[in-house]
């Protein structure tokens, strides 16, 4: 049970309503955010209308406002804009849907003007526009306008949206607008794309828009046809394309279709691909796997189930794609999946790509397979991949705490050899993690003992007095 002294709601209570009142004014001096929200709430004592209009002051206040908002105000900034959305959600639109939706558009009319006078680096001001986007949807469906208007507004809000707010609008409306709005936003974005004039390899960003927004309203018809056809011949033969095609001819049972299409599309992987085998790691292939993942899906629908176990065991080869492996494993006959695994766990440990085949490990998951390619090739570990080593440290130290330490090694070797003075406090703090897991390593075998480790440190980089400065404030006594 709760301390009668936790602030909970319970509790609160008890202090009754005149108490309660009285600190809420106190609060509302010294904080706008407070009186504003108090200023809502009693508004929407009145009824929607009431609200509704206090909600319009403060949108007309905000679109016509020109000072530049920084890092450090867009926190209570941010407060305000969501909590002017969730106003008019949850008070306006509970009892006035046609106001509600006339003050969310206004609402996102702001969105412009806003984004060009803050600091919004994190994104968290376009998450509130992105949140008010799908509201609308809710509320237009709720307040029932006409079709047609509704259509235009639609059209206009997809073909001005420099900042990104409106993406989905059309998928988000399809509800509201039924078929007589799709209809006419349809025929709007089709003419709007035919006007535009297009020379030869120019690539014409509106007119993206115009398709993505047909594409959308097609999906929601499951007019696969009409799809398509909006895809120009040439872009339909790549890899991407091909497998959004081939995955909605599939979904509207058209197997033999999509089997024909992603053959067209077909990767062309170079046997030699460029960059780092670390590469593989890092971005993979995400536009072939797509493709893969879709024609296998068409060959098992057509039954071509021994060509599909094959691509799938060629995915696991080339690139150790778990999904594609547990997929092969799934329809192997009992017991020649244990041999399988086997097998594949093998292929894993002598994968050309060391961070590669770590991913694999870590996420299969096997500790102990992950823990046997630290020690057996330590050498090739990149320290610089530091969002997958810090995790496989952690997943393996329990039980494996040589190889945890040989990861932290390697960051923190790759940090002073780079001089990477950004990260010496985790550097630092990786150093204090292999002190702590020296007490369990019984043999160090060919590797160094930490002492060697810390001497080996303080020869090469001793000089490095900002790193070390971190060593003492972390671990108290240099290592």
């Amino acid at each position: 049970m709760a301390s009668r002294k936790t602030v909970t709601l319970d509790n609160l209570t008890v202090l009754g309503v005149e108490r309660l009142a009285a600190i809420l004014m106190e609060l509302a001096e010294g904080d706008a955010e407070v009186k504003r929200r108090l200023r809502l709430e009693l508004a929407a004592q009145s009824g929607g209308d009431t609200i509704a209009a206090e909600i319009g002051k403060r949108i007309t206040t905000l679109r016509s406002a020109r000072s530049f908002i920084d890092w450090q105000k867009r926190r209570d900034f941010v407060k305000d804009l969501d909590l002017q959305r969730a106003m008019i959600v949850d008070r306006v639109a509970q009892s006035r849907a046609d106001l509600a939706l006339d003050l969310m558009w206004r609402f996102m009319d702001l969105a412009e003007p806003v984004l060009n006078r803050v600091d919004d680096s994190n994104g968290s001001v376009g998450d509130v526009f992105r949140t008010a986007c799908e509201d609308l949807g809710a509320i237009a469906a709720k307040a029932k306008p006409d079709p047609v208007s509704l259509a235009d507004r639609v059209f206009a809000a997809v073909t001005d949206n420099d900042y990104g707010v409106f993406d989905g609008l059309v998928r988000i409306m399809l509800p509201a607008l039924g078929d007589v709005g799709a209809a006419h936003l349809k025929d709007r974005l089709t003419r709007a794309l035919a006007d535009r004039s297009r020379k030869p390899g120019e690539r014409d960003y509106h007119a993206l828009v115009l398709r993505s927004a047909l594409q959308t309203l097609a999906d929601g018809q499951a007019d696969v046809d009409a799809y398509i056809a909006l895809v120009p011949p040439e872009e339909r033969r790549m890899p991407h394309q091909g497998a959004e095609i081939g995955r909605r001819l599939l979904a509207a049972g058209r197997a033999s279709e999509a089997l024909a299409m992603l053959e067209g599309a077909r990767p062309k992987r170079s046997a030699t691909r460029g960059g780092r085998d670390d590469d593989l790691f890092l971005i993979g292939f995400p536009a072939d796997n797509a493709w893969e993942e879709t024609y296998i899906e068409a060959l098992e629908v057509t039954a071509k189930k021994d060509e599909a176990q094959r691509l799938r065991w060629a995915a696991f080869e080339q690139r150790l794609s778990a999904d594609q492996l547990r997929a092969y494993l799934k329809r192997l006959p009992d017991f020649e999946d244990v041999e399988a695994e086997e097998r594949a766990m093998q292929h894993a440990l002598g994968f050309r790509s060391f961070s590669a085949a770590l991913g694999f490990l870590m996420s299969w998951p096997d500790q102990a397979r992950a823990a046997q390619l630290v020690l057996t090739r330590a050498s090739e570990i990149n320290g610089n991949l530091y969002e997958l080593l810090e995790p496989a440290a952690r997943l393996i130290e329990g039980k494996h705490p040589l190889a945890a330490t040989l990861l932290r090694r390697a960051m923190i070797d790759d940090t002073l050899d780079g001089v990477k003075s950004t990260r010496y406090k985790h550097a630092a703090r990786h150093l204090r993690e292999c002190r702590s897991l020296a007490a369990g390593i019984r043999d160090s075998g060919a590797f160094e003992t930490h002492e060697a480790f810390v001497g080996r440190l303080r020869a090469r980089h001793g000089r490095k007095t900002g790193f070390w400065s971190q060593v003492s404030e972390v671990a108290g006594d240099g290592g």
